[in-house]
C-alpha cells in the first residue's frame, strides 16, 4: 500500500483569535485532531469543533480554523500516494467531515508511531507507515459510528431525558459540568457524545433553545431586550445581544421591531398611536406618497434633510428604500410592503445611508389619515443599539 506522509506536526498551538486560513486548501489529505475547542469552516459551512474532534479534509479543498476565545491547540498530518483515496474509500470515511470518536486513546500512540518511522526510515517503514495509517482511519471511523456509541453502556435514552430536562428549564445557569456528573460522566466524554446524538455541542444546543424562546417573546409583545434576556437565561444582556445577532443575522431589538410591526401596529396604547402623540415623540416626520408600490419622500424638512446631509431637493420624490442600509432592506422592503397595504407600522428600526457614506439608525412609523400618509422617525442613539 502506498501512502506517503507530506508532513506531521504535534502540539501546534495558536494564540487567542489566530486564524489558520487554507484558502485554497492543501494539496494532499489533511487530518486534523482538536485538543482544544476551536472553530472549522469547511465547504459545508462553519461548525464548532471539540477537544478530541477529528477533521477529514481532501486535496485542494479550503479551510479556515480559529479560536473560540482561548488559546487552541491541534495536531495536523497531510499524507497523500496512490492507495490514498482507495483506503479513504473503502473504510468509508468522507471528506470535509468532523467526526468525533468517543475514544481517543490511540490517536497519540498512532501518530507517535508514524512519526518514529519516519525518523528511523529502517526497512519497509514505508509499510508501516501505511499499516499505522489505515488503523488510524479505521478507528476513527469505529469509535464514530452510532451503533458503537450505542453499544457501550447505555447513555442515549439518559441523554435524551437530560435534553427535556435541561430545555424544559433552559433559564437556569447550566453547564457542562453540571449535565456531565449528571450523566456520570467526564466534561470531554459527555461533549462528544452530546454532539454524536444530537449534532450539537450542549453549548450550542442550550443556546438555540434559549434563543428560540427569546424569538416567541420578542414576537408577542413590547417587553424590554434586557427583561427578554433575563427570562431566558442569558447571564448578561450584551452576551444575549451578540449570540442572538450571531445566529439570526439581526439584533433582537429589530427583530422585535420587525415581527411587532407586521401585525399591522406595534402593541401600544391606541392613544399613543396618533398623529400628535407621534409627532411629540419623533425627531422628524413627513408626508409620503405611494408610486408604483414603493413610498417615496413627499415632504421634507430641512432637519431631516441636514440629517443625513442631502440637500432637500434631492430627498423629494425619491424612493425611501434607495437610502436604507443593505443589510437592513429586508425588513423595510416588509415595512413598506404593509404601508401600500394600507396598514399602519411603528417603530420599525433600520439604518440609513447619509451622504458621507456612513449609516444612522432610526425608528420609523407610518400612519394614514383620510387619503394621506404620514411617517416619523426618531433618532437612535448608539448607546442604545450597544444595549439591544
Amino acid at each position: 500500500m502506498k501512502i506517503r506522509i507530506i508532513s506531521i506536526e504535534i502540539g501546534v498551538t495558536k494564540e487567542k483569535d489566530t486564524l489558520v486560513d487554507k484558502a485554497k486548501g492543501e494539496k494532499s489529505f489533511t487530518l486534523y485532531f482538536f485538543k482544544t475547542a476551536a472553530l472549522a469552516k469547511t465547504g459545508i459551512g462553519l461548525s464548532e469543533v471539540n477537544r478530541g474532534d477529528c477533521l477529514l479534509l481532501a486535496p485542494d479543498s479550503p479551510h479556515y480554523l480559529r479560536s473560540k476565545d482561548v488559546e487552541w491547540e491541534y495536531d495536523v498530518i497531510s499524507f497523500k500516494g496512490s492507495d490514498a483515496t482507495r483506503l479513504i474509500s473503502q473504510i468509508g470515511l468522507e471528506c470535509d467531515t468532523i467526526y468525533s470518536p468517543v475514544q481517543t486513546y490511540f490517536i497519540d500512540a498512532i501518530l507517535d508511531k508514524i512519526t518514529k518511522e519516519i525518523r528511523a526510515t529502517d526497512m519497509l517503514f514505508d509499510r508501516v507507515v501505511a499499516a499505522a495509517m489505515d488503523e488510524l482511519l479505521t478507528k476513527i471511523l469505529r469509535f464514530s459510528k452510532q451503533d458503537f456509541v450505542l453499544s457501550m453502556p447505555d447513555h442515549s435514552q439518559k441523554l435524551r431525558d437530560l435534553r427535556s430536562e435541561v430545555h424544559e428549564n433552559f433559564a437556569k445557569p447550566w453547564t457542562i459540568g453540571q449535565m456531565a456528573s449528571i450523566m456520570g460522566l467526564s466534561a470531554s466524554r459527555f461533549a462528544s457524545l452530546y454532539k454524536q446524538e444530537f449534532g450539537a455541542s450542549p453549548t450550542e444546543d442550550l443556546i438555540r433553545t434559549r434563543i428560540e424562546q427569546a424569538k416567541k417573546m420578542l414576537s408577542a409583545t413590547k417587553v424590554s431586550v434586557k427583561q427578554v434576556s433575563l427570562a431566558c437565561g442569558f447571564e448578561s444582556v450584551h452576551y444575549f445581544h451578540r449570540a442572538f445577532k450571531r445566529r439570526l443575522n439581526i439584533t433582537p431589538k429589530h427583530y422585535q421591531n420587525h415581527k411587532l410591526s407586521m401585525k399591522g401596529s406595534i402593541p401600544m396604547e391606541e392613544k399613543s398611536f396618533t398623529l400628535d402623540a407621534l409627532s411629540v415623540d419623533s425627531d422628524f416626520s413627513g408626508t409620503m406618497e405611494i408610486v408604483d408600490g414603493e413610498i417615496v419622500f413627499h415632504g421634507i424638512g430641512s432637519a431631516w434633510a441636514d440629517f443625513l446631509g442631502f440637500p432637500a431637493d434631492e430627498l423629494h420624490n425619491k424612493p425611501f428604500l434607495n437610502f436604507v442600509f443593505p443589510e437592513d432592506l429586508g425588513i423595510a422592503r416588509e415595512a413598506v410592503s404593509n404601508i401600500v397595504e394600507g396598514r399602519n407600522v411603528k417603530d420599525v428600526s433600520v439604518r440609513l445611508n447619509t451622504s458621507e457614506g456612513e449609516h444612522v439608525k432610526v425608528d420609523f412609523s407610518a400612519l394614514t389619515k383620510g387619503n394621506n400618509w404620514f411617517w416619523f422617525a426618531k433618532k437612535v442613539l448608539v448607546e442604545e443599539l450597544a444595549q439591544g
